[in-house]
């Protein structure tokens, strides 16, 4: 169980999601380098990315995983979804720029590694959702 927990954790996953390897034509590296650079122009994929990002480490930072709380993993599978968007729009639009990803090994083992982390953790907040009674809301 604790294998499954450390795998699952918010910070390994947004640790993963930053590191993704990203190979265009003539640049190449982590993708938080893309996000970094895409904030000032306000890219979609930036904003998405921070937005996930935040509502994960929030979610983590006030509520530690603690399953008796309905909102912590609620706010972990909409960041989760979030960051599955900033990935689909920065390949989206920009595929023909970067499409050598998916052609090499090492930018396609960090995208199965992200995957695999971040698949995990939505099916334990999944799982702790349903095991969480609605009446069971945090106290404020």
């Amino acid at each position: 169980m604790k294998v499954i927990y450390i795998l699952t954790h918010p910070v390994l996953v947004l640790s993963l999601f930053c590191t993704i390897m990203i190979n265009g034509e003539s640049f190449g590296g982590p993708y938080l380098l893309y996000v970094l650079m895409a904030i000032p122009h306000g890219g979609i994929h930036a904003i998405l990315a921070l937005t996930g990002a935040g509502i994960i480490l929030f979610g983590y930072g006030k509520y530690h995983r603690q399953s008796k709380f309905i909102i912590d993993p609620l706010l972990n599978i909409i960041g989760t979804f979030s960051l599955y968007l900033s990935l689909l729009f920065f390949f989206y639009r920009s595929w023909d720029y970067n499409e050598g990803t998916f052609a090499q090994t090492v930018p396609l083992l960090s995208i199965a590694l992200f995957g695999a982390a971040s698949f995990g953790s939505l099916i334990w907040s999944v799982t702790r959702f349903a095991k969480t009674k609605p009446n069971e809301l945090p106290a404020y």
